[in-house]
């Protein structure tokens, strides 16, 4: 953590004195510590997720006044992030909240939570940083192979050990929705594209009297639904569980006509993605049993993948 200490002191002009780390999230490229200075608390990310460019997005939406957007600290030479072994080191104030992923959110802070997105959705960043973004989700170019890899492995390889047989177990017993979702793949929306998160689900929300968004590192122009499917059902408690909530989050969002092939397309993107990505982890680790869990969910009933299929 002593590097870490220098960096920041080096590239942010803070010079840090507590450094803890913080363990939430699903990014295993990430590490996130929460840092103190004599004056101020602070949250600091080493990752090697996403693109630049979601960094630059979130600090024209906090520049631009939009509420529960985080600001980025300036590097000593104004920048917004600094590198260090191919990965971004950047810094935020920290929240001192509570995550929304295991509190939940009231209906009113879900009301809320609709005006913010629906703020997101209507920014208009300057035409050099609206070319550069990303118009898929970079993750989403590896999975179809690595899900032919899974495929080949859990289903011909013997396990090495015990929890990989668990793995194969679930993959077994989930096959046909696996292979459903290997093999069917709606058509790419051509509906107008706006700024999304792409990963708004409450996993990436704080709530401290406000609601914050957070974990801006795969920010996309995309059609608008690649953020609202993870409110339509499929995500369990990472997203509305009621009509209720439901219908506050677009109370604040306001009226839209969603295009059905769009919430699609992007939920069985994202379905696909979850069920390679903890795969994956449950043969690699971290916390692979758990991984399997995980799994289990978006497999199971209720879950994203047997929705994205319906």
């Amino acid at each position: 953590m002593e590097k870490v200490r220098r960096w920041v002191r080096e590239d942010f002009g803070l010079d840090v004195g507590e450094l803890s780390p913080v363990r939430h999230g699903a990014d295993v490229a990430a590490q996130v510590w929460k840092a103190a200075t004599v004056t101020n608390t602070y949250a600091v990310k080493w990752s090697g997720a996403g693109t630049n460019t979601g960094h630059q997005v979130a600090s024209f939406l906090a520049d631009s006044g939009i509420p529960g957007i985080p600001e980025l600290v300036r590097t000593s030479e104004g920048g917004l992030w600094s590198f260090h072994g191919k990965k971004r080191l950047t810094v935020t104030p920290w929240i001192d909240g509570v995550r929304a992923g295991e509190a939940g959110l009231t209906s009113e802070q879900w009301t809320e939570y609709g005006v913010l997105l629906r703020r997101v959705h209507e920014a208009e960043p300057p035409e050099r940083l609206r070319n550069a973004l990303p118009r898929h989700s970079p993750v989403n170019a590896r999975i179809p192979a690595l899900g032919q890899q899974l495929q080949l492995r859990l289903t011909t390889e013997p396990p090495a050990d015990d929890v990989e047989a668990e793995l194969a177990e679930v993959w077994e017993e989930h096959q046909d929705t696996i292979t459903g979702l290997l093999t069917a793949r709606a058509p790419e929306p051509s509906t107008p594209r706006v700024v999304c998160h792409a990963d708004p689900h409450l996993g990436n929300v704080l709530v401290d009297g406000r609601v914050h968004l957070i974990d801006w590192d795969d920010v996309v122009l995309a059609p608008r639904e690649q953020d609202l499917m993870f409110m339509l059902g499929g995500l369990g408690s990472l997203g509305p569980t009621s009509d209720e909530h439901l219908t506050a989050f677009f109370t604040g969002y306001g009226d839209v006509e969603l295009d059905q092939p769009a919430v699609t397309y992007y939920r069985h993107a994202r379905a696909l993605e979850d069920v390679v990505l903890w795969a994956e982890q449950a043969l690699a680790g971290p916390d692979r049993e758990d991984c399997i869990d995980i799994l289990r969910g978006v497999l199971g009933p209720g879950g994203l993948a047997q929705l994205a299929l319906s």
